[in-house]
């Protein structure tokens, strides 16, 4: 398999023509387990600026594995507030963000990012995501021997490549070791029975919801209310990338495309979720090599 490279339709000086960013899907047998495979490679570009070393990451109801296979990190503002905390590289376990967070390289960088399913994982590990929500730890302080030695061996592969197949053989055994459990959570997790659970609300089962709710929160760390936010939330990033590619769609129309009630509902949102407005947000899409996640993100 070939990782390709993130194109851009928007030419802009700041947004750097040396770096090597790329996302790439995973099978379609794992696709409730992984959600992306990501990779981010600065070591050509020189040129980048303090502020071109930053990456921005908005909220986000998922669980990230990161492998800095050159270069270190550290966590620099989350929500509005401002902080330096250096991340337990090289390999980087982060729970579910319920703000925007900020992170800087201090130098060049060649990471491996895998994007995995909080529900899922807590159902192969047993690990309570809920105690990881806002947290970055050393991978190896959340894992059992059995996965550090998976981990071990992604960070020495060869080449992205190989690393993905090797995550690829890992979680499809995983996957099929936990066929009798995992039917009620992927159940739990599909559109049809958000959309039950969302009817149930003004109904008679108010009850049956909340148990749902309950499994909900002790499966991902987050409640239903707060997964179907970020999910929406999600949904109009990618809407917003494609505005900024084509500039075809005003913010009303995007607004009624991703379920907000009218433009100023989902300004709200935007800036909670991303810390600015969405015309900022766009301009940033567009000119800011820091917003390098959000032009890739399908």
């Amino acid at each position: 398999m070939t990782l390709a490279p993130a194109k851009t339709n928007v030419a802009n000086s700041s947004i750097s023509s040396d770096t090597l960013t790329s996302l790439h899907a995973p099978s379609l047998s794992l696709c409730h387990v992984i959600r992306a495979y990501i990779t981010r490679n600065t070591i050509n570009a020189d040129t980048l600026t303090e502020q071109q070393r930053l990456n921005h990451f908005p909220v986000a109801a998922v669980c990230i594995v990161t492998w800095y296979l050159q270069g270190q990190a550290e966590i620099v503002q989350v929500g509005d507030t401002k902080c330096k905390q250096a991340l337990p590289c090289p390999i980087v376990f982060s729970g579910p963000r319920s703000e925007p967070v900020t992170t800087s390289n201090p130098g060049p960088v060649d990471i491996f990012i895998l994007v995995l399913s909080p529900e899922t994982l807590h159902l192969l590990t047993d690990i309570d995501v809920a105690f990881h929500n806002n947290r970055s730890s050393a991978f190896s302080a959340v894992f059992d021997t059995e996965w550090q030695a998976m981990a071990q061996a992604v960070l020495h592969a060869a080449n992205h490549e190989q690393r993905i197949e090797l995550l690829e053989d890992f979680f499809e055994r995983k996957w099929q070791s936990h066929a009798p459990r995992r039917h009620l959570s992927m159940h739990l997790f599909t559109d049809l029975i958000q959309g039950m659970a969302v009817q149930m609300l003004a109904s008679k089962w108010l009850r049956s919801v909340r148990q749902i709710e309950r499994q909900i929160k002790s499966l991902s760390g987050m409640s239903f209310q707060r997964q179907h936010v970020l999910r929406r939330a999600e949904r109009r990033f990618i809407t917003t990338r494609d505005m900024v590619l084509n500039s075809k769609k005003s913010w009303a129309d995007i607004a009624a495309e991703t379920g907000y009630a009218d433009q100023a509902h989902l300004c709200r949102e935007t800036r909670k979720s991303t810390g600015l407005s969405p015309e900022e947000l766009k301009i940033r899409i567009m000119n800011d090599e820091s917003y390098w996640l959000y032009r890739i993100w399908l």
